[in-house]
């Protein structure tokens, strides 16, 4: 049904506590878990769809290099909090060593900013030392998230519910320039359309909800005059211009190049090169600036 839909990409939602056994922890059990995996595969690949399993765990026990050697798709959520990160310090040095290890280990991912869950945190454990961890959920907290404690235990972190736009201190610069880092990561994006609206933690429909209702901080309805309204935003207007850029333009894919220059910490320069075409991403974390350029086959170059 879903392929006749026309969907490409079909997502496993927390695939990973699919398979219960007795006396198991029910989570991510082996083989139980992959068994199941490869017979929902055979489905798929019989109708020409790829598989997206949600499967959250920490950057350490390396779960994400699992399932992309099984060849999956996989979620980078690592990158929400990478970002929060590296703007929030001027730094962009652990960015860079994760985007070589995605282009190096051949990592085929699905990446984002917001989502309808929350910001992960649980993920970064290993990629990121304890004290980052929890600064970086002092600081979005801060900003008006909720902590989503994991299985209601405290000390066991899970994600920050929050809008996107609000975890960046609600500033359109930041938000365009998480935006184009994104555009310029490896793999595929998705975007939240309240992040893209650059919408604000909505704190009335959380209380609204009443308890476990957190994640209702970012999943406020917009209306047509709400999305009309919002398009005349330069913020909305700004990222829609990426967006069509990184959809249209030759120069990315899972079969294209992708390179990180050597720069200062606060800089990120990025260069995807593919059939004769280049597009790179100049960025300043520091200035909370970024240029895009984009060399076509004749050799002329613009920016967007």
């Amino acid at each position: 049904r879903l392929a006749g839909y026309g969907a490409r990409i079909v997502r496993l939602d927390a695939f990973a506590y699919a398979p219960k056994e007795p006396g198991e922890k029910n989570f991510l059990n082996d083989p139980g878990t992959w068994d199941l995996l490869a017979r929902v595969k055979e489905l798929a690949d019989r109708r020409d769809l790829l598989l997206l399993p949600e499967i959250h765990s920490t950057y350490a026990e390396g779960i994400h290099e699992l399932i992309s050697s099984k060849g999956f798709l996989t979620y980078d959520f690592f990158l929400p909090g990478l970002l929060i990160d590296a703007l929030d310090r001027s730094d962009a040095s652990t960015l860079k060593r994760w985007i070589g290890e995605l282009v190096d280990k051949r990592i085929r991912t699905v990446n984002m900013l917001g989502c309808h869950d929350g910001i992960p945190l649980l993920d970064l454990k290993g990629l990121l030392d304890e004290e980052r961890i929890q600064g970086l959920i002092d600081t979005i907290v801060g900003r008006g998230g909720y902590v989503k404690d994991l299985h209601g235990a405290k000390n066991m972190y899970y994600q920050v519910n929050a809008t996107y736009y609000s975890a960046l201190g609600e500033s359109d610069a930041r938000l365009v320039l998480a935006r184009a880092i994104q555009l310029f990561m490896p793999g595929k994006p998705q975007v939240w359309y309240l992040d893209l609206f650059a919408g604000r933690n909505n704190h009335a429909a959380v209380e609204k909800a009443g308890s476990g209702g957190h994640k209702e901080i970012n999943r406020t309805n917009l209306g047509m005059a709400d999305v009309l309204a919002g398009l005349e935003q330069p913020v909305v207007q700004r990222q829609l211009e990426l967006l069509r850029f990184r959809n249209t333009f030759g120069a990315f894919g899972f079969d294209a190049a992708c390179e990180v220059a050597h720069t200062s910490p606060e800089r990120l320069v990025v260069t995807w090169r593919k059939d004769g075409l280049s597009a790179t991403l100049d960025a300043d974390l520091a200035a909370e600036t970024f240029t895009v350029t984009a060399t076509g086959a004749d050799g002329v170059t613009r920016t967007i």
